[in-house]
């Protein structure tokens, strides 16, 4: 027991979390930095207060807008300290889900999937090696990943299976027909046009439903990892041409360098390494 433990958590190459930093920074600054133009009507109004589970905040505190706008600044200052990186990192995500959350009190009914999965991610971040340089050159715990890999496999791997059990519509591609053309996320002229190519979506539902359901088994193997990671960068890629959900492709994509196999990961840092010297002048 003693050696499975030792070999499970045996220090695996940390360069992949510099990467996510910084990506996670820029995708949570996608989902906050334009929500300044509505703080006036949505954050700091005091003529229209929501309160629904799970976040029943305003039952007991509603910012004016004087507050609002400091918690917005606090949770975009958060972002920028995690993403400056040293002493300052783990301070600056903690900062950030503090006044993140407070800040989305006000929308009570509407939390953002994109915003549930930045805290989950952030959950292996505060595990993870954030706070020191150079990362590329160590060997940490793989704990933090194993956390990440948890939250992904439990997503991907629940929608996967409950699609291929109670949503038939998935596999002749009639889903996707009918939710790229969909007033609410579908109104992107690509998504319009492929909802009208049966030949395309019903195989797109096929590799949908696989590429769920079995993540959580595929992304297990080393060699399997990046095949697995690269349809899943399509399938995210694919979402944010065709159709409106925001910046949750982004926040997804964020955890792809950690969740990439470190063996993997490190063997294309070096090539890219290598490759980019290579061209450098005498």
């Amino acid at each position: 027991m003693k050696a499975l433990l030792a070999r499970l958590f045996a220090p695996q190459w940390a360069g992949g979390w510099t990467a996510m930093r910084l990506a996670y920074v820029a995708a949570a600054l996608i989902t906050i930095v334009p929500t300044a133009r509505f703080i006036e009507d949505a954050y700091g109004a005091q003529d229209a207060v929501f309160s629904h589970p799970p976040l029943r905040l305003n039952d007991v505190y509603h910012p004016t807008l004087a507050e609002a706008w400091g918690w917005w600044g606090g949770a975009v200052l958060g972002l920028l300290a995690l993403g400056w990186g040293g002493r300052l990192a783990r301070p600056g995500l903690l900062l950030y889900l503090v006044c993140l959350w407070v800040y989305l009190g006000a929308e009570a009914m509407n939390t953002k999937a994109y915003h549930r999965l930045l805290t989950w991610e952030a959950l292996a971040l505060l595990f993870a090696p954030i706070g020191e340089r150079t990362l590329t050159e160590k060997w940490r715990s793989p704990f933090a990943r194993y956390v990440l890999l948890l939250v992904f496999m439990a997503m991907y791997g629940s929608t996967g299976w409950l699609k291929a059990l109670h949503e038939p519509a998935w596999i002749d591609g009639s889903v996707l027909q009918h939710h790229l053309v969909d007033l609410h996320f579908g109104v992107k002229p690509l998504g319009a046009w492929v909802s009208g190519q049966r030949w395309l979506t019903a195989p797109m539902g096929w590799i949908t439903v696989i590429f769920e359901a079995f993540f959580p088994l595929l992304i297990l193997f080393r060699r399997l990892s990046l095949p697995t990671l690269l349809v899943g960068a399509s399938f995210h890629v694919g979402i944010a041409l065709m159709m409106e959900i925001d910046a949750f492709s982004w926040v997804a994509l964020a955890a792809y360098p950690v969740l990439l196999h470190p063996e993997v990961a490190e063997g294309l840092y070096r090539r890219a390494q290598a490759w980019r010297d290579a061209r450098r002048p005498a």
